[in-house]
């Protein structure tokens, strides 16, 4: 049975005017897709409409944060599937046919994911195990094997994940971004990842970058990092006392690309010291 009447693609922008484009154009023809779009002050709407009339685009007044207008999405979703996917992914009818094929093989997994592509079109290690855990695992781990077949991991990265509508699983809206997809696979007890589906993600261009997102960004990391040690890696006391660890690391080096005069470096610098203050005055 084709897949297409039972999946749903979702997607969630933000000044995506330049990539969405693509992305509607490689969703295969009669499939439903949603477009989350969060409150961007470009063409992306307009973008989006040009390139699949048929997109149904759901527009917030103001940038809820990826995670929770994921949810939005899923709560529109009126097929048995759904698949979540970055505007920067590229979607194919093999790699959704193969997801499905590997959901309806395996309906314990709660999560399936693909294998992420990178820009050249090589595979990159879009799964891990458990954030906890991950920390403490070399940075080097090319010489780990890749799966031959279908394989439990801990941890599938959020650009593309396909989700049972009757789960009701849904992203925790209080991390704003990143970290979101962690705390995901951690609730739902692991993803199960299909290396046969590919899809391409060129990573970090659904929306163009500026000093603004830079700090955005860092600033979201360094908050989600510690809101997700207090949920699932020790607790609250272990994520204040990563929290003041971390208030060093930054502040040490933002003080050094100050003095190079690396200016991205050091914005992201003090972005993640402000992400870090906050949770630590909001929660710690």
């Amino acid at each position: 049975m084709s897949p297409v009447p039972r999946v749903t693609v979702v997607t969630v922008t933000w000044r995506s005017a330049s990539t969405i484009p693509g992305f509607l154009a490689a969703c295969p023809a009669g499939m439903p897709v949603i477009l989350v779009d969060n409150a961007s002050p470009d063409e992306t709407i307009e973008a989006a409409r040009a390139a699949r009339p048929d997109v149904r685009i759901l527009v917030n007044d103001s940038n809820l944060g990826f995670g929770a207008a994921c949810n939005i999405g899923l709560e529109a979703a009126e097929t048995e599937l759904v698949l979540l996917a970055n505007p920067d992914s590229r979607l194919s009818g093999d790699a959704i046919a193969r997801l499905v094929a590997a959901a309806d093989a395996f309906p314990a997994q709660r999560i399936v994911a693909p294998l992420l592509l990178d820009a050249e079109g090589r595979p990159v290690r879009s799964w891990n195990a458990a954030q906890p855990r991950r920390r403490f695992l070399p940075r080097d781990r090319d010489g780990e094997p890749w799966p031959e077949g279908p394989v439990c991991v801990a941890f599938a990265s959020g650009a593309c994940l396909l989700l049972r509508s009757a789960d009701r699983l849904r992203f925790d809206e209080r991390f704003f971004l990143f970290y979101e997809d962690d705390d995901l696979c951690a609730r739902a007890g692991g993803a199960l990842l299909e290396p046969a589906a590919r899809v391409a993600h060129a990573g970090g261009r659904s929306s163009p970058p500026s000093l603004a997102t830079t700090w955005r960004k860092a600033r979201c990391m360094a908050w989600s990092r510690l809101r997700f040690t207090a949920l699932h890696g020790g607790g609250p006391a272990a994520a204040r006392r990563e929290g003041f660890g971390r208030l060093g690391h930054h502040a040490g080096k933002a003080l050094g690309h100050a003095v190079t005069f690396r200016k991205d470096k050091l914005a992201a610098d003090l972005a993640g010291l402000a992400g870090t203050l906050a949770w630590l005055r909001g929660r710690g």
